[in-house]
């Protein structure tokens, strides 16, 4: 991902230093390190799941093959989620109306899912919606191998439908999300709840992109480093850029405190509202106009 064609991600503004991170040989998975070049908060926030001390060296190992299919465990706080916009990774979703992605999103938005695995999928219906989303994400993390666009279609940037990386075996980071939401909604899943989020890891300083899907009055993150389904609340270090699903595509801003004001008159003290920080990296166009 960390040659996806946002026309202004180079220009992402995030201060974050990329600290020491700590690594956990349990979780630690080469397809994390393919795409961040090494561990980041999502390995410790597993490792704290688990109890598990973190180790000063990591046993990579894909973390989809063999792993255990857990679900997400609910932290002690969480606020309310938004049951219409993808306020995810502590974010405001604001909705836009176009993006210099859109092109590759309208492409790959209703592609195919491919016999073998559209079966599959439909073979969940009926059960619960934390089941399928366990099992949608363990089915494509053990069949997909994390390798660039660059290196299989020698290209920057390239998004394929479902039934193309799973057929090949072989996809990036959108590839992996994209594919587990065409399964997901071949399982039932309505479309409103589910989100193909951009984002930058913030430790990393690498781009990425992660299925969300909301269940369970959670926004859970699916990624292909791990068949662990993680609150979106818990990834501090992930931070969205662009978020697309069916015709609506957001950018995403972060709420900021201003100081308190006092007034001289009678030394009140008063708050003012909540104001949006609204993050770089997006090019937004005008509702009507095209994209580029």
């Amino acid at each position: 991902m960390s040659r996806i064609a946002l026309a202004s991600a180079a220009a992402l503004a995030l201060s974050a230093a990329p600290a020491a991170a700590q690594t956990v040989q349990s979780y630690t998975s080469s397809k994390t390190y393919a795409i961040l070049g090494g561990e980041s908060r999502l390995a410790q926030l597993l490792a704290q799941q688990s109890g598990q001390p973190p180790l000063a060296q990591p046993a990579v190992a894909p973390a989809s093959y063999g792993a255990p299919m857990v679900q997400a465990v609910m932290p002690t706080y969480r606020p309310a989620i938004s049951m219409t916009a993808p306020d995810v990774f502590n974010s405001v979703a604001l909705p836009i109306g176009h993006t210099t992605l859109d092109r590759r999103w309208k492409k790959v938005e209703n592609g195919p899912v491919g016999a073998a695995s559209g079966a599959y999928a439909a073979g969940l219906n009926g059960r619960g919606a934390m089941e399928k989303l366990v099992a949608v994400n363990h089915y494509v993390n053990s069949r997909v191998r994390f390798v660039d666009d660059i290196k299989q279609y020698g290209v920057a940037d390239l998004w394929t439908s479902a039934a193309q990386t799973l057929s090949r075996g072989r996809g990036d980071c959108e590839d992996y999300a994209i594919a587990k939401m065409q399964l997901l909604r071949r399982a039932g899943f309505a479309e409103r709840d589910l989100y193909l989020v951009i984002l930058r890891d913030a430790l990393r300083r690498a781009d990425h992109a992660v299925l969300v899907a909301r269940a369970d009055n959670r926004l859970l993150v699916l990624d292909n480093g791990t068949d662990r389904l993680i609150d979106s609340f818990e990834m501090v270090d992930y931070h969205p850029i662009v978020t697309f699903s069916g015709n609506h595509v957001w950018t995403h801003g972060y709420r900021r405190e201003l100081p308190p004001i006092t007034y001289a008159s009678n030394d009140k003290v008063a708050t003012p509202p909540v104001t949006i920080a609204a993050a770089a990296g997006v090019v937004a166009v005008t509702p009507g106009a095209a994209a580029n």
